[in-house]
Formats: structure tokens, sequence, C-alpha cells
């Protein structure tokens, strides 16, 4: 597995990539919203025989991150076997592209025991997550995904499956290791409360919570964490609500407080009866990271991908801890990480935010 990290005009950046990765058999980008259909269609006509999926979105490096430029990590045939493709209509009707999707996990599954499903998706998390389930249930593999990122507000969100950009779609690559196992890994920085509640009134599309335990959502939280009206948007970063099913608990983001009518706006879909909890930061964040570094570097590591949330990223970047932990992730990953920030992530299962999934491809010792 190859990494590389760079940046410039469009030229030299195919050319980085085509120099470095060129007898790859598979590789995975991040590259600039602005440019992104431009690298991607030169990309592939400069490496035809390798499979590649790409999105948008910021980059962490070596040593910190960039917004612009590409980042892409390379996989040899000797280090696996890809199936790519997409998953189209995903507002609408994803159901009908799911047959290949079916196929490519099938392929994998009857010759690796080691794999793993990743995607890029332009949105509808909520959806795409169901849609995959009973495939990868059935085969007993796991998802990791993120949702395009560092994309313009007047621009539809992007993915790219061998050159070819789409905006209403999901890109996936099903991956079997030839060379060891493949750990996924699923990290946010807070503590869930024992005191949980029952949202009791949503908005129509579920994105906004009006009803908390049958009282307005935002009174609640601001009684429970000690907020007021001018104090309760530090909660954003430090008391994020969090999704309870069963012992697992999902992160889901704030997107505001609206004081009108004393609701809150998420970024993951929330239904009437879900149990919530709040949560709290853990001050040794940067401790508590490092720790879990000090775990993945335990086993023979050939390359990490990960997802981290533009949420997590600007509280990183309000900390001053962004190139640290580039450094941190490039030394866990012996020299081959690509680090992307996104909008939203996807584990196994469900669509979570504020947090962070990887994927770490290990060499049997």
């Amino acid at each position: 597995m190859k990494t590389i990290y760079t940046s410039g005009n469009v030229d030299k950046l195919v050319s980085d990539v085509t120099s470095k990765l060129g007898d790859c058999t598979f590789i995975v980008y991040i590259t600039d919203d602005g440019r992104f259909s431009e690298i991607s269609s030169r990309l592939h006509q400069s490496i035809p025989k390798a499979k590649m999926i790409g999105t948008t979105g910021y980059m962490l490096t070596d040593k910190s991150k960039q917004s612009e430029g590409i980042i892409a990590i390379g996989f040899l045939e000797s280090d696996a076997d890809v199936y790519v493709g997409t998953i189209r209509k995903i507002d609408t009707c994803p159901i009908k592209y799911i047959p290949g999707f079916i196929w490519s996990v099938d392929m994998v599954h009857k010759k690796y025991k080691d794999s793993i499903c990743l995607e890029f998706t332009t949105g509808h998390e909520e959806k795409m997550v169901s849609t995959m389930k009973v495939s990868l249930e059935k085969a007993g593999m796991r998802l990791i995904g993120a949702s395009a990122g560092n994309t313009s507000e007047d621009q539809k969100k992007k993915v790219a499956c061998n050159g070819k950009v789409l905006n209403d779609a999901t890109v996936y690559a099903v991956i079997g290791s030839k060379i060891g196992k493949i750990e996924i890994v699923k990290e946010n920085l807070f503590h869930t409360r024992k005191k949980s509640h029952i949202v009791t009134k949503v908005s129509d599309d579920g994105r906004t919570i009006l009803e908390i335990d049958n009282r307005k959502a935002m009174d609640v939280y601001e009684e429970e964490n000690n907020y007021t009206d001018t104090t309760v948007e530090k909660g954003i970063y430090r008391n994020p609500l969090c999704r309870v099913v069963g012992l697992q608990h999902y992160i889901t983001a704030i997107y505001s407080f609206n004081k009108s009518n004393r609701s809150i706006s998420v970024y993951k879909n929330i239904h009437k009866n879900d149990l919530i909890s709040f949560t709290d930061l853990d001050e040794d964040f940067k401790g508590f990271i490092k720790r879990n570094l000090e775990d993945i570097k335990k086993n023979k590591v050939e390359g990490i991908i990960s997802i981290n949330s533009i949420l997590r990223y600007m509280f990183f970047e309000e900390n001053k801890f962004t190139d640290e932990y580039s450094k941190l992730f490039n030394t866990a990953a012996n020299g081959c990480h690509l680090g992307m920030i996104s909008d939203g992530e996807q584990y196994i299962e469900q669509h979570i935010n504020q947090s962070m999934v990887c994927a770490v491809f290990t060499r049997n010792r």
C-alpha cells in the first residue's frame, strides 16, 4: 500500500499521483470540490487499469491538513481484491441499483475472510445504510463510509467511480484483504450519561427535535447541561446528543438551537420514541486519542483509511490540535494514511456524527 499528498495545478496533481501510484490496481482519493470533476476524469485516463473511488473533503496529510490538492492511497494487486460500483438515485430509488452491489459483496465474501465495504455518498445516509444493510449482514461484512465534504453551498455534492462523477449517488468499494486482517474502529470524544430521555415530537423530516420527555427540547437540554440561552451554543462541541441502540451509542451532532420554538436541529435523523442521552466531552481528549492510536500500533499496520467529522475537525482547529493529530495518525499508519474530513460518517449499520471511523489494514506477522 502507498499514499501520496500533493498540491498544485491539475497537471501536477495527476502527474504526481500517476508517478507514485501508477502500479496500483485500486486507488481511493480525496480532493477539493472545485476541481474534482477534472481531476477524477484525468486521473482515470492516466491510470486506466486501476479501479478508483473518490469524493471531496478537507484532507489530513502526514503533517497537517489541506483544503486543496489531493490525497490518495493505492493498493497493489498483491494487497487486495476489490470490486467497485455505484448506487444511483439514492434520493428516490436506490434499491434499483442494489443487484450489482450484492454481486460485489458475494464475490469478495466467497474468497476472503477479511473484508470491508468502503463507501462515499452525496447524502441520504440513513436510506443508503438501510439499503446496503441486508447484503452486508448476510455476508458478515462491515461498512465504513463518508458523506462528501468541503463543498460550496451553491454546489452539489460529488462522488466518483472510475472517473465518472455523480451527484445523486453512492460509490463503493468492496475490499478483500490478501495480506491480513482489516480492523474497523469508531471513536468519539464523549462520555454518555446514565440518564436517558425519550424523543416525543420531531419535525416531518426528522432533523429537528421539537420535544423531549413531552417538554420543549431546548428546555430539557439547557436544564440538564446547566446552559442558558446565551451560553447554549457551547454545547455543540461539548455536549452533543447520543442515540442509544441497545448497548451501542451513536453521536447525533447538533446543527442549531432554535430559540423561537425551543427546538434543536440535528445532522442525523431522529424519530419519535428514540431513546437518547446527553454526553460530556472527555477533558483529556488528547490523551484518549493517543491511547487509542497506541492500541492500533500494536498491530503490524500496512495502512489506514480514516474519516473524521467536520465538527470534530473544527474542534481540533479551535484547540490547535490538527497538526499533532495528523502526525499521530501518520505514525500509527507507518506513513500510509488517507485521512479525510467528512460531512457525516457511516459505521456498520448506522449514520453517525461528530466521530471518527477508520479501517486499519494489517499484515499477518
